[in-house]
């Protein structure tokens, strides 16, 4: 018989303005669905908006998804995970233990440390049903906003839900999920030496191999697939680039996250020379990212941190070279030959130099470097390994 997990999360399919996460949850279900009963609790709109998600139904569960299986005879439908688009308000308390009633979980996995309805309200009240039902495992999923540069943005927000989570002993109540021991040390550093933490990578959602415009020497197209915050840096790509000779491109998708930032990147896109061009299309949904991936050549997000870097998997997946930043888990492009990261003390120069040196490559450098991706990727991922986390992490 199969365990029963319940997971918890703002947000999931067709969900996927809020980034990361929720990609990790798409791809957590794909890949164990066969293994575990899943079902997922989440908010039936996206994002910062109250619109009601596409085709879904609020407060029952609704089968997610209906993947087509293709093989030379028929097309089979695989059903993933039940999904719960909670219409959550005052009610919760009764609500939340109804839907630990009505699954039963062995595993309640909840994403994130900061939101009230989704985070710590389940966290609660599970450990409150952990008296009706001994044997349930809690795991908490920091996704990495226990990291040094994600605890500085909005930190007054954050320091009460975290003194709040202390006082009341959660912190001690949970199995914590790290993705790896950087963010098992950023945990411990935060919640204290005698918490348990376990390490489970995330599953990355590769890609086939897009090409992009021909490589031509002195000229190069850059693509960013991100929120556009202060955490990705945008600003300091663009302080790369007015001062760089070569003619470069500069693909910006995602949901601006941050006005204030936004307006300011915007100020200095009107202050770049003529031979640097830079064109914002607005948000990308997930069906459009191969598209998207062959106007560019190479992928930058100089991150201040980065718990699992899905949008630098894809990419580099895709057979396209990274510039990133050391704060990530891609500290070791520059040794494969398929990208930079830059030291953040150094940002702006690192980016500088790290542009330029791909402008200046001809095509046979740049396939070179291109083809490079695949290797590293190889040595980055094993499914067998996954899966083993995976079940530590949840029996």
């Amino acid at each position: 018989m199969k365990q029963r997990i319940l997971i918890f999360y703002d947000h999931f399919y067709p969900s996927y303005k809020a980034g990361g996460p929720t990609q990790s949850l798409v791809n957590l279900v794909r890949e164990l669905h066969d293994v575990y009963e899943l079902y997922v609790v989440c908010k039936p709109h996206e994002r910062g908006e109250t619109t009601l998600l596409q085709g879904v139904q609020v407060n029952t569960w609704m089968e997610w998804e209906q993947e087509e299986v293709e093989d030379k005879v028929e097309v089979e439908y695989v059903v993933k995970a039940k999904v719960y688009y909670w219409q959550y308000g005052w009610g919760a308390k009764e609500q939340l233990l109804q839907l630990m009633d009505a699954v039963s979980p062995d595993v309640v996995y909840i994403n994130g440390i900061y939101s009230l309805y989704f985070n710590f309200f389940p966290i609660w009240y599970a450990v409150q049903y952990k008296a009706k039902k001994k044997s349930l495992k809690i795991v908490l999923a920091a996704r990495g906003m226990l990291h040094g540069g994600a605890l500085s943005q909005k930190s007054i927000k954050k320091k009460p839900f975290l003194f709040l989570f202390q006082l009341l002993g959660l912190h001690k109540q949970v199995c914590w999920h790290a993705t790896d021991e950087r963010e098992a040390n950023f945990i411990r550093s935060a919640m204290g030496t005698k918490v348990e933490v376990k390490v489970a990578a995330n599953f990355p959602n590769l890609l086939p191999v897009v090409a992009g415009p021909p490589k031509k020497v002195n000229e190069l197209v850059l693509g960013t697939v991100a929120l556009i915050s202060p955490m990705k840096n945008h600003l300091a790509v663009l302080q790369a680039l007015q001062h760089i000779a070569a003619n470069i491109s500069w693909f910006i998708y995602g949901p601006v996250k941050d006005e204030a930032y936004w307006n300011e990147c915007k100020g200095l896109i009107d202050q770049l020379p003529s031979n640097i061009t830079v064109v914002y299309t607005g948000e990308l949904p997930p069906p459009q990212l191969r598209d998207a991936l062959q106007q560019f050549q190479v992928f930058i997000m100089p991150s201040k941190s980065e718990n699992f870097g899905h949008a630098i998997m894809e990419a580099l997946s895709a057979g396209k070279p990274v510039i990133t930043t050391t704060t990530t888990p891609f500290g070791d492009l520059e040794e494969s030959n398929c990208g930079v990261a830059i030291e953040p003390a150094h940002l702006v120069e690192g980016l500088q130099k790290a542009i330029q040196a791909f402008a200046e490559m001809g095509a046979e450098a740049f396939a070179t470097s291109s083809n490079a991706t695949q290797v590293y990727l190889s040595s980055k991922t094993d499914a067998a390994s996954l899966r083993a986390a995976y079940d530590s992490l949840f029996h």
